[in-house]
């Protein structure tokens, strides 16, 4: 028992940023489904659901952070996961770890806020909600705008652009979301259609915007940075910083999010220019260069 315990708070430690969402995820479903087991059936959707409308909201600030972490059920926990994995993949072929991190946060956080707003225009729709579905849209939704014509291979059906799928996607939220309004609020179903559009616009934003040269998530995460560094810089880190300026040491200063990203980006090309190449004349017309630099690659 001791064993698998450690194997896993060592697979959490190593993992990627994706790692620790799903971990963080199926975490929080396990503990919150004992906890709740005991209480009234209401009591998770009053104590981490995000309410309908911003007055219950500020008597329960939390549930911005909590609810994108919750799930009703197994199946809704699994199906969330899933997409979180293959599009959480694919997003790190091209951006970083942490921006993965501030995608999900800020995209669960653009899902809450579009429906509250709409919670708070339309009648009978003051529901609470819960689910990770709009972080993940948003992790969906920024890969497809920055790689559109990006082709999977789907069960049955074969090779796709993640375009279509990003399409079908939208189109039953927005269906589900006037099927909703119909009846006279924005989640009579039981589905935050609205959210998930939210963290879907987030999620198209950062995407256009990284093509465009721009990371929108840049001033979240530095401020994530030095809201934790109170909590991990120990003393000692502090002296040492302070010891070495005092001596006037010089050091190398890391790379940003940034420049470490459009480094990425920049390798990935140009592994893609040579796979294509070699594709359309084969692995002989490479230079020498092309050669080293793939074989360089595959290390």
């Amino acid at each position: 028992m001791n064993n698998t315990k450690n194997e896993i708070i060592e697979t959490f430690k190593r993992g990627s940023m994706l790692t620790k969402l799903i971990y963080i995820n199926v975490a929080a479903f396990v503990i919150f489904f004992f906890v709740f087991l005991f209480l009234p059936y209401n009591a998770k959707n009053d104590f981490l659901a995000v309410p309908g409308d911003f007055h219950r909201l500020i008597y329960r600030p939390w549930t911005l952070v909590t609810y994108m972490f919750t799930h009703e059920g197994f199946t809704h926990l699994l199906f969330n996961m899933l997409w979180l994995y293959w599009f959480g993949k694919m997003f790190l072929t091209y951006f970083y770890e942490k921006q993965l991190s501030a995608v999900y946060l800020l995209g669960g956080f653009s899902g809450a806020l579009l429906h509250l707003l709409v919670g708070s225009i339309l009648p009978n729709s003051h529901v609470g909600i819960i689910g990770s579905s709009a972080a993940v849209m948003s992790v969906v939704f920024a890969v497809v705008a920055f790689r559109p014509d990006y082709i999977i291979n789907l069960l049955f059906i074969g090779p796709v652009k993640i375009k279509y799928i990003a399409i079908v996607a939208f189109i039953i939220d927005l269906m589900g979301l006037a099927g909703n309004l119909r009846t006279g609020g924005a989640a009579t179903d039981g589905i935050a259609h609205i959210a998930h559009m939210g963290g879907s616009f987030f999620g198209l934003w950062f995407g256009y915007s990284m093509r465009n040269g721009k990371d929108i998530t840049r001033s979240f995460n530095n401020f994530l940075n030095s809201f934790f560094s109170w909590f991990t810089t120990t003393k000692t880190d502090k002296n040492r910083a302070r010891m070495r300026a005092t001596r006037g040491e010089r050091f190398t200063k890391p790379k940003s999010d940034w420049e470490y990203t459009q480094e990425k980006h920049k390798i990935q090309e140009e592994v893609d220019r040579i796979l294509d190449k070699i594709k359309a004349t084969g692995y002989d017309s490479l230079t020498k260069k092309e050669k080293d630099f793939l074989f360089k690659q595959k290390r």
